[in-house]
């Protein structure tokens, strides 16, 4: 079994790398965000691609604590006798548990962030003169970003025609949703990480079950050659 001082600086661990991974998605959300892009795509991007950077840090994170908990255990296997080191690895335990963690019943899945809309800008069609139409991204937001989006699909800067004015007023619109979604995506990140936590703890106390059950196991196996060991220590008597 892994010592209960290994385990504590392990879990220590875990929780700045998850701190690190949460921050790092916050910083890519925002970089996006803070670009002068159509409304609308961003919109749709803040909606739905949080969750999908969270999948992937899930999965990162998830071998991430396997690794650690391999590389102690295999410090002790190593010193075990060939046979058993053999039973041991045709367990597959690492995989057996990543499996499991990534399976329907098992995985991480978090839910969409609660993307409000309170300003009148976010119509279907936005007119804000006669005749001045802005934004030509009515478009992006028919239809939900996909979470496989690559950001290299990003819309290009949107197109603003109309008096300064105007335009002025458009953009303190568009800063006000932006620091409001970033409220509400700063929120979304605070609650998914402890679920995330959470997730990854379950995953650790399923690691150490299935291990300790598997040492009880190897505990039961006489090593191959045993018998030809003690055979060589008999003495025999002659007739």
């Amino acid at each position: 079994m892994i010592k209960s001082d290994i385990l504590k600086k392990i879990e220590k661990k875990l929780e700045e790398d998850i701190s690190k991974e949460i921050e790092l998605i916050k910083r890519e959300v925002f970089f996006i965000l803070d670009k002068e892009l159509d409304i609308y795509f961003l919109k749709e991007f803040a909606k739905y691609y949080p969750r999908k950077l969270l999948k992937e840090k899930a999965e990162i994170l998830l071998d991430t604590l396997l690794n650690y908990f391999m590389k102690e255990i295999l410090e002790d296997v190593k010193r075990l006798h060939p046979d058993i080191q053999y039973e041991f690895f045709k367990e597959n335990l690492r995989d057996k548990i990543r499996n499991w963690a990534l399976s329907e019943n098992g995985r991480f899945y978090p839910l969409l962030p609660d993307i409000k809309e309170k300003e009148s800008m976010l119509e279907k069609t936005l007119t804000i003169a006669p005749g001045v139409a802005l934004s030509a991204g009515g478009l992006i937001a028919t239809a939900a970003i996909p979470e496989t989006l690559p950001l290299k699909a990003i819309p290009a800067v949107s197109t603003l025609i109309g008096p300064i004015y105007i335009i002025k007023r458009i953009k303190d619109k568009n800063k006000r949703l932006k620091n409001m979604w970033k409220r509400q995506i700063n929120a979304y990140l605070k609650y998914s990480k402890k679920e995330l936590k959470n997730w990854l703890f379950q995953v650790e106390d399923r690691f150490l079950n299935e291990l300790d059950n598997l040492y009880k196991k190897l505990d039961t196996i006489k090593p191959i050659n045993e018998f030809n060991k003690n055979r060589r220590n008999i003495n025999y008597v002659k007739i």
